[in-house]
C-alpha cells in the first residue's frame, strides 16, 4: 500500500483531449477496440491502431495515422518549456502480455512484453501531470492542472507539420504535406464539492507550428499553499572572506553555478580553495574584493564539479552568472587588474583604463568570461570600459549564445556600436558622482561587440540586472537624472491597499513614470527605480526601444533584479523607502518613514509586474513588503507556472512570512541582525506561496536566486553566522570571518507511505523529505476508507536507515495508513 501526503493543497481542474484523428477528407481506418500500451522500454510506451501507431516518451508523442488509400500522416507532438527528466510509467496493468518472436534469432525475440491501459508522465510541468488513455482505437490524453497552475504554460508543438490552425468547430488543424490531422476542441473542468463542474476552453495560436490553451473563468477562491522545505543548505568558504553574488542553473541538468568574490587563498583544513584542472588554481591578488570566483555544483548541492579563480593581482568580483544548455558559464563583473586574464577579447577589450594621475592606479572595468563546462578553459574573456571607472552587474543571454550585460560608466569612450540609443555620455565627466547606465551585446563566442549603448541622464544611473526572453531586452536600476529618457512611460490609475495598523486603506491614485519623484530626505538622493525595455532581432543589428520609465515614489527606490516572461512582462525587485511607492491590490505588511537613507534606517522591499500590451506598458500588479527594519530585495525569478520568487535580507523581525506552512530552518522569526528572506509569490499574485527567512544569529543576505528543472528554489548569499542553519550540507561551519551559503528550497515532496510483513507484523515506513520529520507529518490509521475515523498514531517510529518505521500487529479488520500534516 502506497499513500503520500498532498503538495500542493486546493482544488486543481482537468483539461480532456481527443487526439489526432485524420480529417474527413482521408478518415483513417480504425476499429472500436479500445488501445493499449505496450512497454517496449521502461521509458517509451507504443500504442498500435489498425496501420497506426502512436509511440510516447515524456517529452512527447510520435505518431503515423493510416488513410484510405495506403497513405500516412506522421508527425511528433513535444510539449515545448516542459520537464525533459519527467517520470513516466504505465497505469492500470492488464492481464495480456505481448511477444514479438520475428526472426531465427530468439536472442532477438521481445517476450512478455507488460501492456497497460494508461500511461501516466508526473510533472511534466511544475504542477502539472499528463495521462494517457485509449476510446475506440483513438489516442486521447489528460492534463491535471493543481490549483494556481496557468494551463497557458502548457504549449503543444508540432515537429514536421506545415502549419496548424484552428477550423470553426473550434478544432486544432495540424496540416502535413500528405492530409490534415484534427485534434478535437479541448473540454475542461473542475471538480468542486464532488461535482464535475465545465470550463469553457479554446485553443491559442502562438506560432505556425505551436498552440497553447486559454481558459473561461474558473473557481479559484480555493488557496493554494506550497509547503516549502529545506532541501539543502551548506557553508562555501575559506580561510579569509567570501561573498555568493549570483547562482544560476544549468536547464538540462539542474546543475548549480555560483559566481562572488573571495579572499581565500585556501580552506581552513589546507584544502585548495580551487580544484584540479580548473582554469585559474591559485589565487591571484587584491586586497578589498580578492579574486573572481566560479563554482559549479551538481543538483544536489553536494558535490563540487569545479572551483576556479578568475582575476588578476589587483582586484576583481563577479556580480552576475548566467549558464547555457551546454554548461558554459558567463560571468560579468569589475577589475581593476591590468593583468586580468583575457583572451578571444572584443576589439579594443585586452586592456584596462589608463592610470589615473589622482590616484596612481588604474579605473575600474567591466569585465565579461565564458568558460567551459568543465572550468577548464576560457572560451573567451574581455575588458569593457573606456579611460574612467566601469562594473557589470548583470548578465543575460539569448537561444543563440549572444551575451547582454548592463552596469554603470564614468568614461566619455565607453565602446559604443553606429546603432546605439544613446551614443554620448549625458552626465558630466565627474568621477564618483555622475554615471550613465550601460547596455552592451557580445556575440557568441565573443568575436564582437554587437550593440552597445550608454542609458542615462545628467546626474548618476546605473543598470543592476537585466533579463532577456523571447526577443525582448529588459533593465532595470536606479537613477537621480530628472533626464533619465523616460518613453513611452507608465501613465495610469492605481487601486491601492494599504495597511494603517490592522486595517486595510483602498485608495486610487494615478501614477505617471514620466518624471523623478520628489523627496523629503534631502541628504541622500534623490533616486527612483528605472525599467527600460528593448525589442531585438538579428545579431544585435536591430534594437529598438519599447518603453523607458520611472518607477518610485516620494523618497528614494531602487530597482536591483528583473525577470521577464515570453509575453513581455517584466518582473523588478529592489527597495524601497517612499510612502507613496505604487502598491496595487495586495496589501501585504509594509512600513516606510519619509526620512530614510537609501539601504539604510527602514527600507521596505517591493515587487512589481510591468505589463506589456505589445504597445504601452503597465502596472500589473506591485506591493511593498517589510515592516520596521532595513528589508531589501536583490533577486526575482520565475518558475515554469509563472510564480514569482524573491530573495533578499530583512532585519525587520515581524517580517511577512506564512508561518503555517513553514518546516525546519524555514521559520517565521528572525534569528538575528539580518536574515535571508525567500519569498514567494503566486503566478496571478493573489497569494504568498510561502515566506521564510533564512539565517542565523550574525548578518546573512541573500543576493540571488534561481530556479532548476525541477522547481526548487536556489539561493546564494553571504553569511557572517557561526549558526546558519546547515542541512544535507557539504560544508557544515564557517571556515573565514564571512563564507558564501548555498540552499535549496523545493515544494514539499510527498513522501512515499510503504507497508511491508515482518514476521506476524505489519511495518509501515516512510523516508524524510528534506527537513521533514515526525514534528511536521504524523501516522493516521483507520479501519473503514468510507468513513473519517483518521487518528494519529500514539506510537514512536524509530529513524533507521534513513526511514521512519511503526510496527503494527495484525488486526482481523482491514487497516489502513496516511500521512497527514499535523
Amino acid at each position: 500500500m502506497k499513500l503520500s501526503a498532498k503538495k500542493i493543497i486546493g482544488t486543481g481542474f482537468t483539461l480532456g483531449l481527443a487526439l489526432l484523428s485524420l480529417g474527413a477528407h482521408g478518415a483513417a481506418q480504425f476499429g472500436n477496440l479500445p488501445l493499449w500500451f505496450e512497454a517496449k522500454t521502461p521509458a517509451r510506451f507504443t500504442a498500435h491502431a489498425g496501420d497506426s501507431e502512436f509511440v510516447i516518451s515524456s517529452a512527447g508523442a510520435e505518431f503515423t495515422l493510416a488513410k484510405n488509400g495506403g497513405a500516412a500522416a506522421g508527425g511528433r507532438l513535444q510539449f515545448a518549456g516542459a520537464n525533459s527528466a519527467a517520470r513516466i510509467s504505465g497505469d492500470q496493468p492488464l492481464a495480456g502480455k505481448v511477444n514479438y518472436l520475428v526472426g531465427s534469432n530468439p536472442k532477438q525475440w521481445q517476450v512478455n512484453v507488460p501492456t497497460y491501459a494508461r500511461v501516466q508522465v508526473e510533472d511534466i510541468y511544475p504542477g502539472v501531470n499528463l495521462v494517457y488513455y485509449g476510446s475506440r482505437q483513438k489516442l486521447e490524453y489528460d492534463f491535471n492542472l493543481a490549483t494556481g497552475i496557468n494551463p497557458s504554460i502548457i504549449q503543444l508543438h508540432f515537429d514536421g507539420a506545415e502549419k496548424i490552425s484552428l477550423n470553426p468547430q473550434g478544432e486544432l488543424v495540424i496540416r502535413f504535406s500528405s492530409g490534415e490531422v484534427i485534434q478535437h476542441a479541448p473540454v475542461a473542468y473542475q471538480t468542486l464539492r464532488g461535482a464535475r463542474q465545465e470550463i469553457a476552453a479554446g485553443y491559442q495560436i502562438m506560432d505556425a507550428h505551436t498552440a497553447s490553451f486559454a481558459l473561461g473563468n474558473y473557481d479559484r477562491s480555493e488557496p493554494l499553499v506550497i509547503d516549502p522545505v529545506l532541501n539543502f543548505s551548506t557553508y562555501y568558504g575559506g580561510n579569509n572572506g567570501d561573498t555568493g553574488w549570483a547562482i544560476a542553473v544549468n536547464p538540462a541538468d539542474g546543475s548549480i553555478y555560483v559566481a562572488g568574490q573571495t579572499l581565500s587563498t585556501q580552506f581552513s583544513n589546507h584544502v585548495p580553495f580551487s580544484t584540479s584542472g580548473a582554469y585559474q588554481t591559485n589565487f591571484a591578488g587584491g586586497s578589498q574584493a580578492g579574486d573572481a570566483y566560479v563554482v559549479r555544483f551538481d543538483h544536489t548541492g553536494t558535490n563540487l564539479i569545479y572551483a576556479t579563480y578568475l582575476g588578476g593581482s589587483a582586484d576583481d568580483a563577479a556580480y552576475a552568472i548566467a549558464v547555457d544548455v551546454a554548461g558554459h558559464a558567463f560571468v560579468a563583473g569589475a577589475t581593476t587588474s591590468a593583468n586580468f586574464p583575457v583572451t578571444n577579447s572584443i576589439p579594443g577589450g585586452n586592456h584596462i583604463g589608463p592610470i589615473d594621475p589622482n590616484t596612481g592606479q588604474h579605473p575600474t572595468d567591466a569585465f565579461v568570461a565564458e568558460l567551459d563546462s568543465s572550468g577548464s578553459n576560457l572560451v573567451y574573456s574581455t575588458y569593457i570600459g573606456g579611460k574612467s571607472s566601469e562594473a557589470a552587474y548583470g548578465i543575460t543571454l539569448d537561444p543563440a549564445g549572444n551575451t547582454f550585460i548592463t552596469g554603470f560608466t564614468y568614461s566619455t569612450n565607453f565602446p559604443v556600436t553606429p546603432n546605439a540609443f544613446q551614443p554620448h555620455l549625458m552626465c558630466p565627466n565627474t568621477f564618483y558622482v555622475n554615471a550613465n547606465a550601460f547596455v552592451a551585446e557580445i556575440a557568441a563566442g565573443g568575436s564582437n561587440l554587437n550593440y552597445s549603448t550608454y542609458l542615462g541622464g545628467t546626474n548618476f544611473d546605473t543598470g543592476r540586472a537585466i533579463a532577456f526572453n523571447n526577443n525582448r531586452l529588459f533593465v532595470a536600476g536606479y537613477t537621480g537624472s530628472t533626464n533619465f529618457p523616460a518613453t513611452n512611460f507608465i501613465s495610469q490609475f492605481l487601486i491601492e491597499t494599504n495597511r494603517v495598523g490592522t486595517n486595510a486603506v483602498v485608495s486610487t491614485n494615478f501614477f505617471s513614470g514620466q518624471h523623478l519623484n520628489g523627496l523629503t530626505n534631502s541628504v541622500v538622493g534623490p533616486y527612483d527605480a528605472f525599467v527600460t525595455a528593448f525589442s531585438v532581432s538579428g545579431a544585435g543589428t536591430n534594437v529598438s526601444l519599447l518603453y523607458s520609465t520611472f518607477l518610485g515614489g516620494n523618497n528614494n527606490d531602487a530597482a536591483t533584479g528583473i525577470a521577464a516572461d515570453a509575453a513581455g512582462d517584466a518582473y523588478v525587485t529592489g527597495a524601497t523607502i517612499s510612502t507613496n511607492f505604487p502598491s496595487e491590490g495586495f496589501g501585504l505588511p509594509s512600513f516606510v518613514r519619509t526620512n530614510g537613507y537609501y539601504f539604510y534606517g527602514v527600507t521596505n522591499s517591493f515587487m512589481t509586474q510591468v505589463k506589456w500590451d505589445g504597445t504601452n506598458p503597465s502596472i500589473g500588479y506591485s506591493t511593498m513588503f517589510g515592516q520596521q527594519g532595513g528589508d531589501v530585495a536583490y533577486g526575482v525569478t520565475l518558475d515554469a507556472a509563472g510564480n514569482v520568487y524573491v530573495v533578499g535580507a530583512a532585519t525587520s523581525t515581524n517580517f511577512p512570512t506564512t508561518g503555517a506552512n513553514l518546516i525546519g530552518s524555514l521559520t517565521p522569526t528572525n534569528a538575528g541582525l539580518s536574515d535571508v528572506f525567500v519569498t514567494a509569490f503566486a503566478a496571478d499574485f493573489s497569494a504568498l506561496l510561502y515566506s521564510a527567512y533564512l539565517g542565523g544569529s550574525g548578518n546573512d543576505v541573500g543576493y540571488g536566486i534561481a530556479i532548476d528543472p525541477a522547481g526548487n528554489a536556489d539561493i546564494v548569499g553571504q553569511t557572517f553566522s557561526v549558526n546558519f542553519p546547515t542541512f544535507a550540507a557539504r560544508q557544515t561551519a564557517l571556515n573565514g570571518p564571512s563564507d558564501m551559503f548555498m540552499a535549496q528550497i523545493g515544494p514539499l515532496t510527498a513522501p512515499v507511505l510503504t507497508a511491508a510483513l515482518s514476521g506476524t507484523n505489519v511495518l509501515v515506513y516512510w523516508p524524510p523529505a528534506g527537513q521533514v520529520t515526525t514534528n511536521f507529518l504524523g501516522l493516521q490509521t483507520s479501519t473503514n476508507l468510507l468513513n473519517t475515523n483518521w487518528v494519529f498514531t500514539t506510537q514512536s517510529p524509530t529513524l533507521t536507515n534513513g526511514a521512519y518505521f511503526y510496527s503494527f500487529p495484525p488486526t482481523n479488520p482491514a487497516q489502513f495508513f496516511r500521512l497527514k500534516k499535523h
